[in-house]
């Protein structure tokens, strides 16, 4: 609700639906509601360990997200490496074990949150956009050992603000995304949403996506897996990190250069 008078902002949420996908209560939190504390709610720990249990990759998204995607920039290092520190020890209760992996809000990261992340153990991360997996830069300059996979496929929300996928035509998105993938090389990751992927307005969608992924062959790896086949970190580039605009975003993101 805040970034509402932000440029581009309103025009690409509403192309996602978000009474449906987020609900008027959670549009508020933050504002006229506060914020709950999900790591301690028994229904939405009960749901991150039958995730965990059924086989699927989990790792620290954020303690908070906005606020990291917001003020990152301007936090010192001491607030960085405690807000992140705060979401590795609540991982760590939920989960009984360290992360090793972890993607940022917005794909906002820095060289300070590298260091946070390797300070925690995390040896694979999706902060950023575009391109092939390689090893960021510390705020110092110096390699780190984190592996970094870019996502490179645009999100749902992003392509539904394109003019050609509005209204009746969200159905092309399916098509977009599958040529993206038969037409590149390597692997691919495509970043989706809890809440709008898996909620009321686009799940039937996302399901067609993933049918028609499965349909052309595609097979699915978990983010550790997409950084091992990528080969030894210490054969990867290094790339410092800086911000960017993507099309169908209203708020910059990270990109390794």
């Amino acid at each position: 609700m805040k970034r509402i008078f932000q440029r581009g902002f309103v025009k690409k949420v509403m192309s996602a639906s978000p009474a449906a996908s987020y609900g008027i209560r959670t549009m508020l939190y933050g504002t006229l509601l506060p914020a709950p504390d999900i790591g301690t709610r028994r229904d939405a720990v009960l749901r991150m360990r039958e995730a965990a249990a059924a086989g699927h990759e989990c790792g620290v998204h954020a303690w908070d997200h906005v606020d990291w995607h917001d003020r990152l920039p301007r936090m010192g290092r001491e607030e960085v490496f405690t807000t992140f520190g705060r979401a590795a020890d609540r991982f760590a209760d939920i989960f009984g074990r360290a992360a090793e992996v972890a993607g940022a809000p917005g794909w906002t990261a820095n060289g300070l949150s590298v260091e946070a992340y390797e300070s925690r153990g995390i040896r694979v991360a999706s902060d950023t956009r575009e391109g092939p997996p390689f090893r960021p830069l510390r705020a110092d300059g110096t390699p780190s050992s984190l592996v970094e996979v870019p996502s490179t496929l645009p999100t749902l929300d992003e392509l539904l603000a394109f003019e050609k996928f509005r209204g009746g035509r969200r159905e092309g998105t399916v098509e977009h995304l599958r040529r993206a993938v038969l037409e590149g090389t390597g692997v691919h990751v495509h970043s989706i949403h809890t809440e709008i992927e898996g909620g009321r307005a686009l799940g039937t969608l996302f399901e067609r996506q993933m049918a028609a992924w499965a349909a052309d062959g595609v097979t699915f790896v978990t983010l550790g897996e997409a950084a091992a086949q990528a080969g030894a970190p210490e054969t990867l580039p290094l790339r410092r990190l800086t911000a960017t605009m993507v099309r169908g975003r209203s708020l910059p993101v990270t990109t390794g250069v």
